[in-house]
Formats: structure tokens, C-alpha cells, sequence
């Protein structure tokens, strides 16, 4: 695959999106067409919601966790999306002929590198995204860990982590 194109104020506005959520991990969206991104969706973080546990999308043995988590803990186990959010933004992406090029998201604390967590995520969606008639994404990672934002992009497949070169224009 071609390398991945990301606009300066698309890369800009995630980084704003890790800063305004920190300490929790922000997540999101990037589509576009041909590996060039056009268009961000910002979805939220349901774990970073204060009654994160009384949304529906929560069964009863992740409420009880999440009940016993402080924030901070809370901020360490990653994130979940909004599924509402992100089912209007697929629908949006259909409707302007877009393809999901990237999920985002951040970490506050850690390198910008797919955490066990994040990996097997993405792994359990590898079989999801053809489902729901989405390619298999690109991750893009922004940590906050030092006063410079550091952005970096994987491909994930079968359990394995390799660099996705991406350009910013």
C-alpha cells in the first residue's frame, strides 16, 4: 500500500484531541480516498465519560469493573468508542465516498507504540472490519508522553506490529 497522506491541520487537530482528553486516551477516525486523508471523526471515549457505566453499550460485568476503577485507573484501560459516534461516521464516510484509512488514539503516559491491549484489539478486529464493509485500518498512535507530541502509524495484522510510513502535508 501507498504511503498514508495526512494533512498538517487533520495531524494538528488529533494532537489538539490527545491534549484536551488527557489524562485519558483520546480515539477516532480518518478517511479518505487512495491513502490520503481528508477528513477526521472524533469519537468519543466512553471510558473516559464520566456514567461511562450507565451507557447501554456496557454489559453488567463491565459496569461492575469500571464502578470499582478510580478515574485514573479508568484512564489507563485504553479506550472504547462511542459506538453511536462511530456508526454516524461510517454512515458519513459511505455517503461521501470515503474509505477508513486510520483509527487513532492516544496515550497520555506511554510511547507511541500499540500497547498488548491495543494489538489484541486490533487483531479481534481483523475479522470485524470486512463485516461491517470497512478495510482494515492503519493505527496511528500520538503520545503525550514528553513535552513534543510523538505521532507514529502501524499496520497491525495476525498479531503483528510493522511500521505504516505516513507523510504530513
Amino acid at each position: 500500500m501507498a504511503d498514508l497522506v495526512i494533512p498538517k491541520i487533520i495531524l494538528d487537530d488529533i494532537i489538539a484531541h490527545a491534549n484536551e482528553l488527557t489524562p485519558h486516551e483520546c480515539c477516532g477516525l480518518l478517511a479518505g480516498t487512495n491513502g490520503v486523508v481528508s477528513h477526521i471523526y472524533r469519537i468519543k471515549n466512553i471510558v473516559a465519560m464520566e456514567g461511562a457505566q450507565n451507557l447501554s453499550s456496557f454489559d453488567p460485568a463491565k459496569v461492575a469493573h469500571l464502578e470499582r476503577l478510580s478515574p485514573e485507573e479508568r484512564a489507563e484501560i485504553a479506550f472504547v468508542m462511542d459506538m453511536q459516534d462511530f456508526s454516524a461516521a461510517k454512515k458519513e464516510m459511505r455517503n461521501n465516498g470515503l474509505d477508513l484509512q486510520v483509527v487513532y488514539h492516544s496515550h497520555p503516559h506511554d510511547p507511541a507504540r500499540p500497547s498488548v491491549t491495543d494489538i489484541k484489539i486490533a487483531t479481534d478486529y481483523e475479522e470485524i472490519w470486512p463485516k461491517i464493509n470497512l478495510p482494515i485500518p492503519a493505527y496511528l498512535l500520538v503520545s503525550l508522553m514528553n513535552s513534543t507530541p510523538d505521532v507514529r502509524c502501524y499496520w497491525i495484522k495476525a498479531g503483528q506490529v510493522t511500521p505504516a510510513a505516513f507523510s504530513v502535508r
